[in-house]
């Protein structure tokens, strides 16, 4: 049985974070460090933006800056996602890895079944995975939750699990956000709208697609709990043996390093 790395959560601001997943592909490329599943949550609050977004011409950074909300540039693709009430996960393995499939898409589908059943270790149980569907351009927005990609995890038809994948010189990076308590209102403040009909149609829009887990259950979720049972869920799926390690002196070095562009306006902004 194969052993691979889980790194239990921690907080860090949206430009560390973005760092240290970054950085553990550069050590798992290199052979320093095993298949990784890393949790983690922001501090502060942190809207990330996907690699291809526009920062200025979709994001309200003054009311970013007014509400003490990071703003970070993600590696992988999408559109913006506010982490805040959250669990957030990160998958980083060889693209050569007999459990990844070659299509993105099969390999998404597989990460997805094994966050359900973690889910379903909580008590929480999802909407059959499907294939997603296709959003009208009046409908569309910066929003990523505003969208249901294929498989992605959701209660009630409304998408409580967003994530993204990037694969960069035979590394696959999947990461997503699973949102505990969805503010709708408060992401469509921070993304920059035509005016204020629009916003009000694209805010009632997303809040019948996004939601969060304890917005769907009316029950509280424990978030050390969601952490456990997300680790037994892919352990068992993936038939693997999880680790429990932190990152090695190497992985933090490098993430520091990385720090500094993923905190930089040169990146954030250069779309």
């Amino acid at each position: 049985m194969d052993k691979w790395r889980v790194i239990k959560s921690k907080s860090y601001n949206g430009a560390m974070n973005m760092a240290i997943d970054e950085a553990i592909m550069i050590a798992h490329k290199e052979g320093k460090v095993k298949p990784t599943l890393r949790f983690y949550t922001w501090d502060p609050a942190c809207i990330t933006i996907g690699y291809f977004q526009k920062l200025e011409e979709e994001i309200d950074l003054d009311k970013c800056s007014e509400l003490n909300v990071d703003c970070v540039r993600r590696i992988t693709g999408g559109r913006a996602v506010l982490h805040e009430d959250e669990l957030t996960y990160s998958i980083i393995v060889g693209e050569d890895n007999e459990l990844m499939d070659s299509s993105i898409t099969k390999s998404y589908k597989f990460i997805s079944e094994g966050l359900v059943k973690g889910l379903n270790l909580c008590g929480v149980y999802t909407d059959d995975l499907n294939k997603g569907e296709k959003i009208s351009r009046e409908n569309l927005s910066a929003a990523c939750f505003n969208a249901h990609a294929s498989y992605e995890i959701s209660i009630n038809k409304k998408k409580v699990v967003g994530s993204a994948q990037s694969r960069k010189d035979g590394i696959i990076l999947q990461h997503g956000s699973i949102i505990l308590d969805f503010d709708v209102n408060k992401l469509f403040e921070l993304i920059k709208s035509e005016d204020e009909e629009k916003k009000q149609r694209l805010i009632n829009f997303t809040a019948k697609k996004a939601s969060g887990i304890e917005n769907e259950i009316n029950k509280k979720i424990d978030i050390k709990e969601l952490e456990k049972n997300i680790t037994k869920g892919v352990q068992s799926h993936f038939n693997i043996e999880f680790v429990e390690e932190d990152l090695t002196n190497y992985e933090y070095e490098l993430a520091k390093k990385l720090y500094e562009r993923y905190s930089s306006d040169e990146y954030n902004k250069k779309r």
